[in-house]
């Protein structure tokens, strides 16, 4: 017997979360928070990842965050008829074993797929997430699916969401924001981050300002960051450390500019670290440098989540997760003037850093935490669902 209609209750729902990115990013971090945050608030996820190399690897990182229920899809980015009908055929199947409530889907062929799979109606609530600022084109497909393919579609910031709206005629309360997901349980206040102190050879009195990102200058501004820290070298006070967590293609160049600035013997690069916990406690503030908008950045609601003041770079949506003077402070991006200024100002008055410090970490808990996202989303979920019940009545 066909599936129809999911009925809506208070009970755990059962979700399908499809994420067919190739690697592990901003996207793929977002998805397997939310099906963590939706697990621990006791509802049942299914992850699909594509079955290629990358794709397996997300699954494996996946699973070792703690989503265990993963299977693949086909997820072809050419134009390939046969395995969209294959993945059509296993996710309706999956669909209909597990009676899902829900398919979430992250990116533009997953989405597609879906919605092709239950064109002519019927089937669970279809919800997208987008990410990205890229505008949907108002070709006469995308139209359709947004209007009628797609029971909900979330983005990561108001900014995107009113990007959509303003471009194109979709239907207002479609649209919905959900920011944030970041475990804030993983930081807490007993960590000091003196191990990490000791095992890199930072001294316990030292100033340390902190910045993760994978080592690209062009998009992530680390460059920039060096050179603020240099400048603050002209401020009062001692000089400050830098710290930078993460790998990438100018590790060297970074190493090579930090000696040139003057800074090396102060200047600690640690490549990638499976955990921030540590590395956050053990900077008095951190920063964000980026030259261009992510979006939403994962390691914004890590920043607030640890507890510390953040300067920011004024892109993308980080107005809306750093209030300016609330949780840190914003600069425009490629400035390290303003940065500098701005990082001083935080280790000039350590009350005015302390009480921005508190703020951040109550909004993570509050705004940003997984369990606080998941519950968002289950809402929109279920508004979802009670429409489509409805309709079918």
């Amino acid at each position: 017997m066909n599936r129809m209609a999911p009925i809506v209750n208070d009970g755990p729902l059962s979700i399908l979360q499809i994420l067919t990115c190739r690697g592990w990013s901003s996207d793929a971090w977002a998805a397997v928070n939310l099906c963590i945050g939706l697990i621990e608030e006791g509802h049942r996820v299914l992850l699909l990842c594509r079955d290629v190399e990358q794709g397996r690897a997300v699954a494996k990182r996946a699973r070792g965050e703690g989503v265990e229920d993963i299977e693949f899809i086909e997820a072809s980015n050419k134009f390939h008829p046969a395995s969209y009908l294959r993945d059509i055929t296993l996710i309706k199947r999956l669909a209909h074993e597990r009676s899902v409530d829900v398919v979430h889907v992250h990116r533009g062929v997953e989405h597609w797929i879906v919605a092709a799979a239950w064109a002519m109606g019927g089937g669970p609530v279809i919800v997208r997430s987008r990410h990205i600022f890229g505008a949907v084109r108002q070709h006469l497909f995308n139209r359709w699916l947004y209007r009628h393919g797609t029971d909900r579609t979330v983005a990561v910031c108001d900014k995107i969401r009113s990007a959509y709206l303003t471009c194109g005629n979709f239907p207002s309360k479609r649209f919905a924001t959900v920011m944030g997901g970041v475990n804030a349980a993983a930081y807490g206040p007993s960590n000091t981050g003196a191990s990490f102190r000791k095992d890199w050879g930072i001294p316990p009195e030292a100033w340390v300002v902190g910045v993760a990102g994978s080592l690209r200058m062009w998009m992530k501004g680390q460059d920039v960051f060096l050179r603020a820290v240099a400048r603050m070298d002209r401020d009062r006070g001692a000089p400050a450390w830098a710290l930078l967590i993460g790998k990438g293609e100018d590790m060297d160049n970074l190493k090579i500019l930090a000696r040139e600035l003057g800074i090396a013997d102060r200047t600690v690069l640690t490549g990638y670290l499976d955990s921030l916990a540590d590395a956050f406690a053990a900077s008095d503030a951190l920063a964000f440098p980026s030259m261009r908008s992510e979006g939403t950045s994962r390691v914004l609601f890590d920043c607030l989540a640890a507890g510390r003041p953040v300067a920011a770079s004024r892109v993308g949506c980080t107005d809306e997760i750093v209030r300016d003077g609330c949780d840190g402070i914003l600069v425009p991006p490629g400035d390290y003037e303003s940065l500098a200024a701005a990082l001083s100002e935080l280790r000039a008055d350590p009350e005015a850093a302390r009480a921005m410090a508190e703020s951040a970490r109550r909004r993570a808990l509050e705004e940003f935490d997984r369990r606080v996202v998941a519950k968002s989303m289950v809402s929109i979920y279920r508004e979802a669902v009670q429409e489509r019940k409805e309709f079918a009545a």
